[in-house]
C-alpha cells in the first residue's frame, strides 16, 4: 500500500520511517517480494511489479462495487475498536441529496452517540454528508447551495454561508467535521469513499459527543482518513487519497 501511494517509488531509507519497521528486517521483506515480482528496484528505488498488478486485478474481480457495503466491515469494525467511538457508514441517495446510514457499529462507553440504521440525514447537517458533498464538482455544489433550504435543527448547524469553507478543508484534509450540527451535543469525523471511478458515493464516520470528538481529533482524524482509503482501495480506487484539490 505504501508504494501503491508513491507512483514514482520509494528507497528503504524512505520506507523505513513510514512503516515503523527495521532497516534491516525491511530490506529482507522488500528483496523477497522483489524476487516473486511484486517489487521492482533501480538503483534502491522501489517500484510496485508486475504481479502486484496481477494480484490488484484478481482482488478487482474478487471484491466488485457491487460487494459493497459487506467488503467495508472488517475495516468499520476495526475503526470501531481503534477509536472507540460509534462508527457510521453511510451512502448518498440517488434520488435526493442526503446521506442514508447503512450500518452502525455503537462504542461501548457510558455516554455515547449512536443512529439507528436507515436514518437519514441532508448532507450539510452531518459531517458524513459533508465528506461526500466536498468531492462533488464545482457545479454540482453550486446547485446543491442555490437549491437546498437550510433548516436550522441547532443553533449549530451549518448554514448557507458557512458551508463553502467547510467543503473547502474537508476536500483538502479528507476529513470532514460536523459539531452539534443535527443534535445537540453530537460531533462527528468522516471521510469519502470512492468507487473505481473516482466517484465519492459514501463515507465513514466516527461519531460521540461533540467535546470528546474534539479533544481526541488529532487522533481520530487520521483513523477516519485510513478507514476512508482502505475502504476505497477494496472498490478498486486507484487515484491519490485524497484527490488533489
Amino acid at each position: 500500500m505504501a508504494l501503491a501511494s508513491k507512483p514514482g517509488g520509494s528507497s528503504l531509507a524512505e520506507l523505513a520511517p513510514r512503516l515503523s519497521v527495521p532497516k534491516t528486517s525491511l530490506h529482507r521483506l522488500l528483496r523477497t517480494l522483489e524476487r516473486g515480482g511484486y517489487l521492482t528496484s533501480r538503483d534502491g528505488n522501489y517500484q510496485l511489479g508486475p504481479a502486484s498488478f496481477h494480484l490488484a486485478s484478481v482482488l478487482g474481480s474478487a471484491a466488485p462495487s457491487t460487494a459493497f457495503p459487506a467488503c467495508a466491515r472488517p475495516v468499520i469494525e476495526q475503526l470501531a475498536r481503534d477509536s472507540r467511538e460509534t462508527v457510521m457508514l453511510g451512502v448518498l441517495l440517488e434520488d435526493r441529496p442526503e446521506i442514508l446510514y447503512i450500518d452502525v457499529i455503537d462504542s461501548q462507553a457510558p455516554v455515547r452517540f449512536s443512529v439507528p440504521i436507515g436514518d437519514l440525514r441532508p448532507l450539510y447537517s452531518a459531517a458524513s454528508g459533508k465528506a461526500v458533498l466536498a468531492y462533488m464538482a464545482p457545479e454540482a455544489q453550486r446547485a446543491y447551495l442555490d437549491t437546498t433550504r437550510f433548516e436550522k435543527f441547532t443553533p449549530n448547524t451549518t448554514g448557507r454561508k458557512d458551508l463553502p469553507a467547510q467543503l473547502e478543508e474537508a476536500r483538502r484534509s479528507a476529513v470532514a467535521f460536523d459539531g452539534n450540527g443535527r443534535e445537540q451535543g453530537a460531533g462527528a469525523l468522516a471521510s469519502p469513499i470512492f468507487d473505481a471511478g473516482g466517484r465519492a458515493f459514501a463515507s465513514v464516520s466516527v461519531a460521540g459527543p461533540t467535546e470528546r470528538i474534539v479533544a481526541n481529533r488529532p487522533q481520530l482524524e487520521p483513523l477516519v482518513r485510513t478507514a476512508g482509503e482502505r475502504i476505497s482501495r477494496l472498490l478498486g480506487f486507484a487515484g491519490d487519497y485524497p484527490p488533489p484539490a
